[in-house]
């Protein structure tokens, strides 16, 4: 892990997550009018994470952040990486699974961690840190919601949170819920680990 990257990838989050934090897609374009979105946050109405997204598939301008575009923690991470500017291969069609798999090598890279770690972070199923907070430390993310398709989901059951009809909605991790989980990687309190449903509590470093 690289722990600078990650307080540089927190404090971006911290900074303009208000605006810019979306999990819906690496980096997309809100699905509403530009000034009704900033009027909404502006007053406090609403986040950049309430709204739902447009994945773009390439970014043709020079900054990978314009007017009503949002990002994940991949898609943060990716603009640190590159000083805000669009990388070459985000600037070209390269189609659905490229562009993902693009960003999540370059945000690893950046972060320090494996593939598996990553798509820990990056994803809202499987075994994502999302669902191990909603389950495991649903008091101290309590905004964290669960979706299943399996009606028997017992919330209060820890086992349940590697269940494949489990995920996390991305509207309820906002950029503040980001913030407090990366932080908590980054001082190792909450190891990922690298095999499937490999997170832990950690010590504090």
């Amino acid at each position: 892990m690289n722990k600078d990257n990650f307080q540089k990838l927190i404090d971006a989050i911290e900074k303009d997550g208000k605006f810019r934090f979306n999990m819906s897609s690496f980096i997309g374009q809100l699905t509403i009018d530009n000034d009704d979105y900033t009027k909404l946050i502006v007053n406090g109405t609403r986040e950049a994470s309430w709204y739902n997204t447009n994945m773009l598939s390439s970014v043709q301008t020079t900054e990978i952040f314009n007017c009503n575009s949002v990002g994940c923690v991949a898609g943060f991470a990716v603009a640190i990486a590159n000083d805000w500017q669009t990388p070459e291969w985000l600037k070209k069609e390269t189609g659905g699974y490229q562009y993902k798999v693009s960003f999540e090598e370059e945000a690893n890279k950046f972060l320090g961690l494996s593939e598996g770690q990553g798509k820990k972070i990056y994803y809202n199923d499987e075994d994502s840190i999302w669902k191990y907070l909603a389950f495991h430390h649903f008091k101290e993310f309590p905004d964290l919601k669960i979706v299943s398709e399996d009606t028997d989901i017992d919330p209060d059951d820890c086992d349940d949170w590697l269940n494949d009809a489990i995920g996390i909605s991305f509207n309820s991790i906002d950029y503040k819920t980001a913030v407090k989980a990366l932080t908590l990687i980054m001082n190792e309190e909450i190891i990922l680990g690298h095999d499937f449903g490999d997170i832990r509590v950690g010590c504090k470093v």
